[in-house]
């Protein structure tokens, strides 16, 4: 499906915005104060909580699939402390 000049004209102006903004953060400080900034008004609104949920329970049950898989690794160090 085709794209019409209207259309083409709509997304390069949106484009154009958000390189205008990104560019307006001097330092990539900046740029990432304004994105934790929005994250946490998304955050307010309840509209990533299910997501961030998602996200944190497969990253904990990554993180100690790993530590189990490499136990020998570790435990050992542990055992003589």
């Amino acid at each position: 499906m085709a794209l019409s000049n209207t259309e083409k004209k709509e997304i390069e102006a949106m484009i154009r915005k958000e390189i205008k903004n990104f560019f307006d953060s001097s330092t990539s400080k900046q740029f990432e104060n304004k994105l934790m900034d929005k994250i946490a008004d998304d955050l307010k609104k309840g509209k990533l909580r299910g997501e961030v949920k998602e996200v944190v329970m497969k990253s904990f049950q990554e993180y100690f699939a790993i530590m189990y898989q490499q136990r020998g690794f570790w435990e050992q160090k542990f055992r003589n402390v």
